[in-house]
């Protein structure tokens, strides 16, 4: 099953708008929902998402540590496309609803993808630099 030329434009509208309003507050939301819809489906990640749940937990990650002051070499338009992008993934109502069965998550891997492919670079970074830390 695949997403229509319409669904695609509409999810990738919508990430592009969600990105351009992206505050503290966005930020701080992203952060806290995306961490929590991630443990509610630790278990079982979408199929649709199963090339880039790793690159999403470290989306995750990135932006709480970026919220929390721990980690900030990573330019604001990256911490806006994670964020947008995040904040697409908790929402259960987005261009095509994450409750309908194959199709659900399709629209929120456009929108992760076009997020990684635009801060690939800096996730990468942030990995060595999270690998680096401790453990808590």
């Amino acid at each position: 099953m695949a997403l229509s030329r319409e669904q695609e434009n509409r999810a990738r509208a919508r990430f592009i708008d969600d990105m351009d309003e992206v505050g503290d507050t966005e930020l701080h939301q992203a952060a806290r929902q995306g961490e929590r819809k991630l443990e509610r489906l630790a278990n079982q990640p979408p199929g649709a998402l199963l090339d880039w749940w790793q690159e999403l937990k470290l989306m995750v990650s990135l932006l709480n540590d970026y919220r929390k002051g721990n980690y900030r070499q990573v330019p604001w338009k990256v911490i806006a496309a994670l964020t947008g992008a995040v904040i697409y993934f908790v929402s259960p109502l987005d261009v095509v609803p994450d409750f309908l069965p194959l199709a659900g998550y399709l629209d929120d891997a456009l929108v992760i993808k076009l997020a990684l492919d635009l801060a690939r670079a800096d996730l990468a970074r942030y990995a060595d630099w999270k690998a680096q830390q401790p453990d808590e």
